[in-house]
């Protein structure tokens, strides 16, 4: 008889990984220690990732995934201006960072360890949909032909969530993440790429 699958401690070892990951980056988060904060045997846990590379692979492809997907929805609506496709983006990091800070803070640490690379597929996706902004934005005379897809990426992504590491690290003595700030990044953004 196959044994049944307690789903709520399958998200608790993934809250659990993704909390560790970010208090103590990947190398500091063991296995032992993932389980442990998630309580389940460290067998519970490798019944389902046979490492913990690969229960960080995972958390990073979904949540590269949810993010990709939002993207993709903007992106693909025809009544979007590509300045509406940024404004809609950075709502969204912003609107995890105020429910979910957690898996902004996750991804910040992944984007800055060399053990991690983004899945060549969601790499692709990615590249794609940049270059579907690109080419929407060249058409509505919104982006200069200049602008590549890895600079619609750095200042609709990347920058994005490099400022609000700052904001939830109180790096310069701010921590609010209000309209005022959604505000600040989508101006940055749009200003730099149209």
């Amino acid at each position: 008889m196959a044994r049944s699958i307690d789903k709520t401690k399958i998200e608790n070892i993934r809250n659990s990984a993704m909390e560790l990951v970010v208090e103590k980056g990947y190398g500091g988060a063991s296995i032992s220690e993932i389980a442990k904060k998630a309580a389940v045997a460290d067998g519970y846990l490798y019944r389902f990732y046979k490492s913990k590379s690969e229960l960080v692979n995972d958390l990073l492809y979904s949540l590269l995934k949810e993010l990709v997907d939002n993207m993709e929805l903007f992106i693909s609506d025809t009544k979007l201006s590509v300045k509406d496709v940024i404004e809609k983006l950075v709502r969204l990091l912003f609107e995890m960072a105020n429910q979910q800070s957690r898996k902004i803070k996750f991804l910040f640490v992944l984007m800055h360890d060399y053990n991690f690379e983004v899945h060549p597929e969601q790499r692709k996706r990615i590249f794609d949909l940049c270059r579907k902004a690109k080419n929407k934005g060249i058409k509505t005379k919104e982006i200069s032909s200049a602008v590549d897809e890895e600079a619609i990426y750095l200042f609709t992504v990347s920058m994005p969530i490099q400022f609000l590491n700052l904001r939830l690290k109180n790096f310069f003595g701010k921590s609010s993440i209000g309209e005022k700030e959604i505000k600040m990044a989508i101006n940055l953004s749009s200003k730099i790429l149209l």
